[in-house]
């Protein structure tokens, strides 16, 4: 092979590398966004792709170097940009240092789930931003709007009034008649007040009704009724009782990170399915409940054991739930 066949393919090489390296920018994707969040960010990318190339031509030794360095920062900031989920849109970021503007995330490193509902994130709390969603576990009911919410089919109780309080099962609320058919009890779900109506996708009806406790007392709680197709007619049955108008009050509540209202105050008036992407997982240590009823829960997507807390001061959780919350949301308006 001549000197300038040999010297055309260490050029070849060069360029293959270069080409795979592009191929490797390419590989990513830009994070669509549709319902409003508010985060803060901190993004760094460095790639480098360096190709050493040595030719050995009789006496003379040619070495080749071809280096590509791209270095993309982005500062914090306080953006009101679009949730994760359908439809269009991106998230708006300061001016790079150097660079694009464009986030790219490979998909190795963010596991979407297209039915999370994000709602507007918190100012940052203590602990560390995680900008990844989880991925739903167990069952859930999803609405056309994209909500959703989990069903609980085994024992289900509320932390209220500070110690546990456990719903009689939902089999025991009997079938009911709904425009001349049976719908039976089928699961509580864990949907506010103002989501816990109409049919679900799979033909289910939801209702929101006051449930009793097995030692006494009760409360609202989101019951799903559904069909039982060939079933013979259950001994009795009665018209489903409807639920008082939504009221039209407000929900606002305050977490801090220390008891007592110590350390950092945040307050809110919007569901929290992921405290995670705010910085706010399993750091609440104390709450002012200003208006509305609230659950929180241990995990994030609204699932785990929950606690309700009607509007007052709760200076102090306890060791049940003391920097164990990992959502939360407003199950009913208050006046």
């Amino acid at each position: 092979m001549s000197i300038r066949g040999i010297s055309c393919a260490a050029v070849s090489v060069a360029a293959l590398a270069l080409a795979g390296a592009s191929d490797v920018s390419a590989a990513t994707h830009t994070v669509s966004h549709s319902a409003p969040v508010r985060t803060n960010t901190t993004v760094r990318t460095n790639t480098t792709v360096r190709t050493n190339t040595r030719v050995n031509v009789g006496s003379q030794n040619k070495t080749t170097i071809k280096s590509t360095t791209t270095n993309t920062q982005f500062r914090k900031l306080n953006t009101a940009g679009t949730g994760v989920g359908a439809g269009a849109g991106a998230a708006k970021f300061h001016k790079p240092i150097t660079g694009t503007n464009t986030l790219h995330v490979t998909p190795a490193t963010l596991k979407v789930n297209p039915n999370l509902h994000v709602s507007p994130a918190v100012k940052l709390g203590p602990s560390k931003f995680n900008p990844a969603i989880l991925q739903n576990k167990g069952q859930f009911v999803h609405l056309s709007n994209n909500k959703f919410a989990p069903i609980w089919k085994q024992k289900h109780g509320l932390w209220w009034g500070g110690k546990w309080k456990y719903f009689v099962p939902f089999t025991a609320l009997g079938a009911v008649l709904i425009g001349g058919g049976y719908y039976y009890p089928d699961a509580y779900v864990g949907f506010a007040r103002p989501y816990c109506s109409g049919l679900t996708p799979d033909g289910c009806q939801l209702n929101w009704q006051q449930v009793n406790f097995e030692d006494g007392g009760g409360d609202w709680q989101c019951v799903q009724y559904c069909r039982r197709p060939g079933a013979m007619p259950p001994p009795q049955a009665a018209a489903l009782v409807a639920p008082p108008p939504v009221p039209q009050g407000s929900c606002e509540v305050t977490i801090y990170s220390d008891p007592n209202f110590g350390g950092t105050g945040v307050t809110t008036g919007e569901e929290q399915p992921a405290l995670s992407q705010s910085g706010w997982q399993n750091q609440i240590a104390s709450i002012q409940v200003k208006s509305g009823t609230w659950d929180f829960f241990s995990d994030e997507n609204y699932t785990g054991p929950p606690m309700r807390l009607q509007p007052g001061p709760y200076q102090d959780l306890g060791p049940e739930w003391t920097k164990k919350i990992g959502s939360f949301m407003c199950v009913q308006p208050g006046s």
